[in-house]
């Protein structure tokens, strides 16, 4: 069933939205549409195309999200084509791989419900989890891109949850972003800023817009979990911007030998570049 949502800049504005990172949110995200998934696996690339019905659940959330967006998807995984207990099954528009404790679950927040998610734990504390990467259908060189996913870290289990913003192969694994949603509940962006914090149980929104056009490439964040917000913008290193944006690689990473095992989820992975 298709879900249509719509929001006003003055509704966004009673948020408390009016910060630069917001403001280049909006410039990629101005029109909000219904999803139009393709068959999956394929490298059809799809226009205007928004994940749904799960991007319904964030408006229980306290501050209201930027859901829609406009130009050419280059990666839509939305994780309903595998039964829940088996890995993921190809995205709509990328590709993807996945190993270790990486399966498909049910909604954390509604079992019943037939709504998949992807489900990435760590069961060893001495090595890495479960771990994602979804490939886009083209490198963006010199180029924008945004991309938007949801996370989810019970409390039950809160471990940390990690997401690279890297080039496609052949180029080397050069990240020009590294988010962490950290055990503590705080969200921490290159390993060295604490920009927010999220709560757990709850549904955590990834809005991130990258500008790699000019001689000083940047990424424009937005992260929303029910905390304090991490909205910000962060150069990208230009070594790194000069290979490219084509993947988002997602992990349960080693935390130290003390560290318990737990597991978190992600959902409505999509990314975009302006026509």
């Amino acid at each position: 069933m298709e879900k249509q949502f719509s929001v006003t800049r003055g509704a966004l504005k009673s948020n408390s939205l009016s910060n630069s990172a917001f403001h280049a949110q909006m410039e990629m995200q101005d029109e909000l549409f219904s999803s139009e998934s393709g068959s999956h696996g394929s490298h059809e690339e799809h226009v205007v195309s928004r994940p749904n019905p799960r991007w319904r659940f964030l408006t229980v959330l306290p501050l209201l999200f930027v859901l829609g967006g406009c130009g050419t998807t280059v990666l839509l995984d939305k994780f309903d084509a595998a039964a829940v207990g088996q890995p993921p099954a190809p995205p709509a528009t990328g590709t993807s791989t996945s190993g270790g404790g990486a399966v498909i679950a049910a909604n954390p927040q509604n079992a019943a419900s037939t709504d998949r998610w992807l489900q990435l734990s760590r069961t060893v504390p001495t090595q890495a989890g479960g771990q994602y990467t979804g490939t886009f259908t083209q490198n963006l060189t010199k180029r924008k891109g945004s991309v938007d996913l949801v996370g989810f870290i019970p409390k039950s289990s809160p471990i940390m949850m990690t997401v690279f913003f890297e080039p496609q192969p052949p180029a080397p694994p050069a990240p020009l972003l590294h988010i962490d949603l950290l055990p503590n509940g705080n969200i921490r962006v290159n390993d060295s800023t604490v920009a927010g914090t999220f709560k757990f149980d709850t549904l955590v929104g990834f809005f991130i817009t990258f500008d790699l056009t000019g001689s000083s490439p940047n990424a424009s964040i937005l992260i929303r979990g029910g905390g304090n917000d991490a909205s910000l913008t962060v150069p990208v290193p230009a070594s790194a911007a000069n290979f490219g944006f084509g993947r988002v690689r997602i992990f349960a990473p080693f935390e130290g030998v003390n560290a318990p095992n737990g597991a978190f989820l992600v959902n409505d992975i999509i990314a975009t570049t302006p026509n």
